[in-house]
């Protein structure tokens, strides 16, 4: 019986944690599609196809929802650099982050245009900017062997930001677009890449 009990309490906990991930992605399409200033719990309700009460139930708050809405986006996309990272070796720097600019920008477009609005929204919300200076912070860790420092590695990753928010202001990048995207950020590492000592 106990066994049971203990059972029924982990599937509801990994209930829960699948809802909130379905709300959680609709709060990002709401952002991607209409901004930050759209997200509320009612149009969260409406794009998951739930009741308000379940929005409510697990974001008590609009700042909650913001938040964890933001964590989520970023989740996405630092997902999204470790699955890119380990396709190549650390030699392949400049190709790996031109495809996950790429990647970013063609497949995980919504996630990154609700990091972007939440980026903007962090200039005034303490809440918001150490999780994004998280993720910025391991981008610069990431690359900054390859372009000679840490501190490189944090202006790279600011450029590689700038890049992409450039690009999320086109409708849909065509091929030659993304080629000349990816051409830019391959060019970008190239330029600043220091071999490391032997």
């Amino acid at each position: 019986m106990e066994g049971g009990a203990v059972s029924d309490a982990r599937t509801l906990t990994a209930r829960g944690a699948a809802r909130r991930t379905v709300l959680l992605d609709a709060a990002i399409a709401v952002v991607a599609e209409a901004g930050s200033a759209r997200l509320t719990h009612r149009t969260v309700a409406s794009t998951a196809k739930v009741s308000l009460a379940s929005v409510t139930y697990h974001f008590s708050s609009i700042d909650d929802l913001r938040r964890s809405m933001f964590e989520r986006a970023l989740q996405i996309v630092d997902d999204q650099l470790t699955e890119t990272a380990a396709t190549g070796t650390p030699d392949e720097l400049p190709r790996l982050a031109a495809d996950y600019v790429i990647a970013l920008v063609e497949q995980r477009r919504a996630a990154v245009v609700a990091m972007q609005e939440m980026i903007v929204a962090a200039i005034h919300d303490p809440a918001l900017q150490s999780t994004y200076h998280a993720f910025h912070h391991r981008l610069a860790e990431l690359l900054s062997p390859c372009v000679g420092g840490y501190r490189r590695g944090l202006a790279v990753a600011a450029t590689l930001e700038g890049l992409i928010l450039t690009a999320l202001t086109y409708p849909g990048p065509d091929a030659e677009d993304l080629r000349q995207l990816h051409a830019a950020v391959l060019d970008l590492i190239n330029r600043l890449r220091v071999e490391p000592p032997r």
